[in-house]
């Protein structure tokens, strides 16, 4: 009843916004996990001191921690002061670079929903304006019911799109939120170890 071109022409920017949000979930899953991002042999070696571990751990891992812990360590502060604030500017940049990706999650989480009722808004508008057409006495309740219907898939479909992304991005919150946490606890000690061992 609702002509395929306006329910389409909804549908598929709903469905352009399901493919990106998908692509940034796998994206973050990948880049999140706490191995990849805090690697454990790196987090000994900063907890026992060793510092060719440390040296070493430096050299070979590509990590948010090892990126952190070359600008705060790998070259000789002056004091512990200046340490701190070579660890906490490198930080920042990583938090940035963990949250990649939970922007684009934002914006699909606003307007996927708006998308869907405004599809079903236009549906709803073609489906009544077929009341007051010449032909309209022969607008059965059903044939009506079924447009009204077809109209509102587009609502749903906004909402199928939005909700998995709501969830993914609260889950990579926490879990960004988490591991700033666990790096600043690392970070803290190793530099305070490194500067009373001096």
């Amino acid at each position: 009843m609702i002509d395929f071109l306006t329910e389409s022409l909804f549908m598929i920017p709903l469905l352009c916004c399901s493919l990106v949000a998908v692509a940034v979930i796998v994206h973050r899953l990948v880049s999140l996990r706490e191995g990849q991002v805090l690697p454990d042999a790196l987090q000994r070696a900063l907890s026992q001191g060793d510092r060719e571990g440390i040296r070493t751990s430096l050299q070979t891992a590509d990590s948010s921690l090892a990126r952190v812990c070359q600008r705060a360590l790998g070259t000789v502060a002056p004091d512990r002061m200046t340490a701190v604030s070579r660890a906490e500017t490198a930080a920042r940049e990583e938090v940035t670079k963990l949250q990649a990706g939970l922007s684009t999650l934002e914006v699909i989480i606003t307007i996927a929903p708006l998308l869907g009722l405004l599809g079903t808004v236009s549906g709803l508008v073609t489906v009544f304006s077929g009341l007051g057409s010449a032909d309209a006495s022969q607008l059965s309740g059903t044939g009506m019911a079924r447009g009204i219907a077809e109209a509102l898939n587009t609502t749903i479909a906004g909402l199928v799109v939005a909700v998995p992304a709501v969830i993914a991005h609260g889950y990579f919150q926490r879990k960004i939120d988490r591991i700033t946490a666990r790096m600043e606890t690392i970070l803290q000690d190793a530099i305070d170890r490194f500067h009373v061992s001096r």
